[in-house]
């Protein structure tokens, strides 16, 4: 789906509201038994909206997939109820008994997730090995359709994970294609503030395991 920038920038405004109604819908409006605060990230969701916006109103293509940051749950439930896929009232129950779920869940929400992402750090994984039986499946005289891209949301403090960095070697290991990981640097912790500078170090460690930026593989003419 492709739109201008101004548009894009309507629907951006939309669902930043949505989701922080959502969020503050479920701790401050919502009745509860024992007046526990349900929780939700709205910066989680803030950093990630433009990314989002971008991705399913212009980006992506039908055989794409997208696993999307656990905490940005609010964002993905907010742009399918403006495709119609999810209902006011789910928004409206988000981390309730059948409500739009805290993490996006292939079993338990009605809107089209591709893939389930709780808890964290799952989202690399899945979409890296995702990446490499799609290539598998290319590979066999039965195989049909389109490449699709294999993209993970991903939080700055979700690269703690330990799989993250296993994945990382697997990637290296099977010459991994078609999987974009993109990382949303807020800085914004559960456990406090994202040490400043780390991004440095991220992009050294994923130089070390033979990963490359979009920017390397638009010079260097690779697929991904």
């Amino acid at each position: 789906m492709m739109t201008d920038a101004r548009h894009l920038k309507t629907i951006e405004k939309r669902l930043l509201w949505l989701s922080h109604w959502m969020i503050h819908h479920a701790n401050h409006v919502r009745p509860k038994v024992d007046g526990i605060k349900t929780g939700g990230h709205q910066a989680s969701s803030a950093s990630m909206v433009s990314i989002m916006t971008a991705l399913y109103f212009s980006a992506l293509k039908p055989e794409d997939r997208v696993a999307v940051k656990p905490h940005a749950s609010p964002v993905f439930h907010a742009i399918q109820y403006l495709m119609g896929r999810q209902t006011r009232d789910k928004l409206a129950n988000f981390r309730g008994y059948g409500g739009a779920q805290s993490y996006p869940s292939r079993t338990k929400d009605n809107d089209e997730v591709d893939f389930s992402t709780g808890s964290v750090g799952l989202g690399v994984g899945i979409t890296a090995l995702a990446s490499i039986v799609q290539d598998f499946i290319r590979a066999k005289d039965w195989g049909q359709g389109k490449l699709g891209r294999m993209v993970a949301l991903v939080g700055d403090a979700e690269l703690d994970e330990g799989n993250v960095y296993e994945v990382l070697q697997e990637g290296w290991k099977n010459a991994l294609r078609n999987c974009w990981w993109i990382i949303d640097y807020n800085r914004q912790s559960l456990d406090g503030i994202v040490r400043e500078g780390l991004f440095e170090r991220v992009e050294k460690i994923f130089d070390a395991f033979g990963w490359r930026s979009p920017s390397w593989a638009a010079r260097s003419g690779a697929s991904a």
